[in-house]
């Protein structure tokens, strides 16, 4: 999916990725398989346009990168390789969730990418798929 760029806003999301990035087996597949070890949290982007909606449609109709848990009560995630606002890499993570937001899209880096970027809601992100991360 190299060359596809997605455009959303910046939106605050539940709390609920900090304690997944942080979950052993998790973390140490988004290192082996991605190359981050990921800060606690994820940037959440809502795709208001439904032009960037049916793009993410595309992206999450690849098999990307498989997030497998060590048991069903946590679900598989895909990830997409990213470079955010173009300064940073990351990956995009579309967690198996039934009735998951098709409009939301969730962001891991090795960095706090609000501070880093110096992000507030409401500002327009920009994601380039096949970032090196």
């Amino acid at each position: 999916m190299a060359g596809v760029t997605l455009t959303g806003k910046l939106v605050s999301g539940v709390g609920e990725a900090k304690g997944f990035t942080l979950l052993p087996w998790a973390r140490a597949q988004f290192m082996d398989k991605l190359g981050i070890d990921p800060f606690p949290g994820t940037l959440n982007i809502m795709l208001d346009d439904a032009a960037e909606r049916a793009k993410w449609m595309l992206v999450k109709a690849d098999a990307g990168i498989l997030i497998k848990p060590p048991d069903s009560k946590f679900c598989d995630a895909r990830c997409y390789r990213v470079r955010i606002q173009d300064r940073i890499d990351g990956a995009a993570v579309f967690p198996a969730v039934p009735g998951y937001p098709d409009a939301q899209i969730e962001v891991i880096a090795a960095v706090g990418l609000r501070e880093a970027l110096k992000l507030a809601d409401g500002d327009t992100i920009t994601l380039d798929l096949g970032g090196s991360a």
